[in-house]
């Protein structure tokens, strides 16, 4: 799940440290970090999110997703894809579509800073 510098502060003022949770692609992107194939933030129990109340705005907006075209749809892999309404669809992708152009321009910035 790709993070926007608003999510990850998000996270840190809940106590949660960047390093631990998230990691930076060469792409520039952060993105969840994974702890033995599930996400940082899922319990040890079972799949309930730890910060839910506090999740990253990707968490919120999937199972809608958006490929390289743009094109916006509910992602397969997610067991709760039948839950979604085409209102929910419509009304999601386009703040999918914002959330990725800000996740990319601060990626931008960071491989300008690194001299890339």
């Amino acid at each position: 799940m790709e993070l926007s510098e608003e999510d990850i502060v998000r996270l840190e003022s809940r106590g949660h440290r960047r390093e631990d949770f998230s990691l930076v692609g060469e792409d520039g992107i952060p993105r969840l970090r994974n702890v033995k194939g599930r996400c940082y933030f899922l319990g040890p129990e079972d799949d309930s999110c730890t910060e839910y109340e506090s999740r990253p705005l990707g968490c919120e907006i999937y199972p809608v997703n958006c490929d390289e075209e743009g094109e916006v749809f509910v992602d397969d892999f997610c067991t709760a894809k039948g839950t979604l309404s085409e209102v929910e669809l419509r009304e999601k992708g386009p703040l999918l579509k914002e959330h990725l152009s800000i996740i990319d321009k601060e990626a931008e910035g960071r491989r300008r800073s690194r001299g890339r």
